[in-house]
Order: structure tokens, then C-alpha cells, then sequence
């Protein structure tokens, strides 16, 4: 039998995207090869010189214009190792072991940087102010970045299962839903030598093969040998797995509460065209207000009928993109302004 009133999991969803993280100093997608490729060790730099090259012969490390963006370069080392073995006879000028240490070295220098970057970002006078609407709100993020900067101010003590929707179900408490994963999130086999008093378990599969940890506040994990250590995080590629668990519950998550919202709003997401899974999330999500969640028994619950949009960017095509996405059904508003000028 169907409900008689419909139920809304959260009014209020902000669903934030890197124009966010940039406000705070963040690098965006487009540039953060260019930008990272100082950081990286000299050996390693060399290595993914010739990866480039292999698929971008006239790169050059002196040339900006040269460089693919992070994106492209990954889906094609991700390409090159699932076609390695059916495209060639013999390893050639890298073998299968020399990728993957690249994409490793790539990833973990990438992370270690935005470590760095989080003590200055988190203090920007314009953060706390949001924090301070969303906890008045009781909101519902959807973040798609791996960045820190909401989780030590928004959830404060609160860091665990429920806040980051790894729960069953979704609590009463914050939320933040973070479905391409986040810097602070490690697998359970990665932490042997790290104390449990800092970290706290948030996800287990059934069968406790993969089991993933927290850290209370953030960090990133060092190694005394030199071990490089990649969080949990989805990487930016064309070709993005969703496969394990966690993601699985993630994503389930983002579409009930994004089904059910009142009014949601974007802060800074483009909704990138290669993006094709957050399209079809955002998708389901404005769907079901208008028709209701399925139920496990086929049925549907009833609709909470179309929210409110709500979109911060200064980009128009984000902004056309995301109507597009909502449907001609739902309001959209648009403000053209950075996320700070729209705050004040």
C-alpha cells in the first residue's frame, strides 16, 4: 500500500562541484596536470613524459598548450593497461608495472598536494558562512569533490557512517555524500600501522572484504618507507567504476535525496558532458519528484513534486546544462555570480 503523504529525506540539497573547491584555492580539472607536474618526482616525471608522448606525440613538459588534461591522460593510461596485453607481443618502452606506478604516482601526488592546500582553505571567511546555512538548513550535500573542506566543519564530531550517508539508511543528522569518494577515506588494509584512535570505521561489504576507514581528522598517510598510499577516490576519467559497495550505497543515497528534495541548489557544479553518471543520477533524482521513488516491491512512493533549482555559477553552459538535466517541469533560477559574491 502506498503512503499516504509523501516523505522528504532532506528540504534542503546543495550539490557542490569544483567551482567551490576553487573559491578556497583549489586547482580545477582542466589545469591540475599542468599545475602538478613540478611536484612530481623527477623519475616519475620522466616516465610520464613518455606516457604522454605515446599518446600525445608532441607533448612537451615546456609547452602548456601541450599537456591533455588530467581526464584524458588517465582514461588513456587506463585504455593502455586494459589493452596491454592484446596489443602487443612483448613490453616495449613501459611496461604494464611502469603504468601503474605512474597512475599511482599521479593520484598520490595529487592528493598529498590538496593536503597541503586544506589548513588555508578551510579558513576562508566565506566557508563558515555556508556551514553555518547548512547546518541551520539540516541540508543534504552531494559533493563530487575529494577535497576536506566540509567535513572537519560541517560534521564535526559527527565524522562516521551516518554523516556520510555509509549508513543502511539515511539518519536525521548532517549529511554529507561524497559519490566520487574523499581524501580522508582509506581501505581498512591500507591502515595496519595507523592507530584506531584516529580513524573510525564507516563501510563494510557483507563479507567484510572491503572494509573502509575515516580518518577523525584529516590526514594523509605517511610512510616511513616511502610507500605511496592512494585514498579511496573514483579518479577523473572518461571510464569511471562504480563497482565496489561503498559506492554502490553512495549513489543510492544521492538519488533518494535528490528524489525527495524541496529546493536544491549548486554550488559551483558544471556538470561536466563526459560526467555521464551524475547525469543519470541528477536525472533519476528529478524523475522521481514528479512520478516517486520506486519501491522494493515495484510500486512507487508518492511524488514530492518538482524542487525549486537553484544554480550558482558564473558559467552560463553549466548553467544550461543543468536545466537541461532538471526538465522543463522544474523551476530553475539561475545567479551568475562566484559562490562568495552570491553568500554576501
Amino acid at each position: 500500500m502506498a503512503l499516504k503523504k509523501p516523505r522528504r529525506i532532506r528540504n534542503v540539497v546543495y550539490v557542490i562541484g569544483a567551482g567551490f573547491s576553487a573559491g578556497l584555492g583549489y586547482p580545477l580539472t582542466k589545469g591540475l596536470l599542468i599545475e602538478a607536474w613540478d611536484r612530481l618526482p623527477t623519475p616519475s616525471r620522466e616516465q610520464i613524459s613518455k606516457i604522454i608522448r605515446f599518446h600525445h606525440p608532441g607533448f612537451t613538459s615546456k609547452k602548456a598548450t601541450s599537456f591533455p588534461d588530467i581526464e584524458q591522460l588517465l582514461t588513456e593510461m587506463a585504455v593502455n593497461l586494459q589493452m596491454f596485453d592484446a596489443s602487443r607481443a612483448a613490453e616495449g618502452g613501459f611496461t604494464k608495472d611502469d603504468l601503474q606506478e605512474s597512475w599511482n604516482v599521479l593520484l598520490s601526488t595529487i592528493a598529498a598536494w590538496f593536503h597541503e592546500i586544506y589548513p588555508v582553505a578551510n579558513t576562508k571567511p566565506w566557508l563558515a558562512k555556508i556551514v553555518t546555512r547548512l547546518r541551520l538548513e539540516n541540508a543534504a550535500v552531494v559533493s563530487f569533490n575529494w577535497d576536506l573542506v566540509l567535513d572537519q566543519l560541517l560534521l564535526k564530531d559527527a565524522i562516521g557512517p551516518d554523516a556520510y550517508g555509509l549508513s543502511p539508511s539515511v539518519s536525521k543528522g548532517p549529511l554529507l555524500l561524497k559519490p566520487h569518494g574523499s581524501l580522508n577515506w582509506s581501505q581498512g588494509a591500507q591502515l595496519e600501522h595507523v592507530s584506531r584512535s584516529k580513524r573510525i570505521e564507516i563501510f563494510h561489504d557483507a563479507d567484510k572484504a572491503l572494509c573502509v576507514h575515516a580518518f577523525l581528522r584529516p590526514r594523509a598517510i605517511k610512510s616511513k618507507s616511502g610507500r605511496r598510499y592512494t585514498p579511496l577516490i573514483i579518479p577523473p576519467t572518461y571510464i569511471k567504476d562504480f563497482t565496489p559497495s561503498v559506492f554502490q550505497r553512495l549513489w543510492k543515497h544521492c538519488t533518494d535525496v535528490l528524489s525527495t528534495a524541496k529546493k536544491i541548489i549548486f554550488l559551483g557544479y558544471s556538470l561536466p558532458p563526459a560526467d555521464m553518471h551524475a547525469q543519470f543520477i541528477l536525472r533519476c533524482g528529478f524523475h522521481n519528484q514528479l512520478d516517486g521513488r520506486l519501491r522494493k516491491d515495484g510500486g512507487r512512493y508518492p511524488a514530492t513534486k518538482a524542487a525549486d533549482v537553484l544554480i550558482v555559477n558564473p558559467d552560463q553552459d553549466a548553467a544550461r546544462r543543468t536545466e537541461s538535466i532538471a526538465g522543463p517541469k522544474v523551476k530553475c533560477s539561475w545567479v551568475p555570480k562566484q559562490i562568495q559574491d552570491w553568500l554576501t
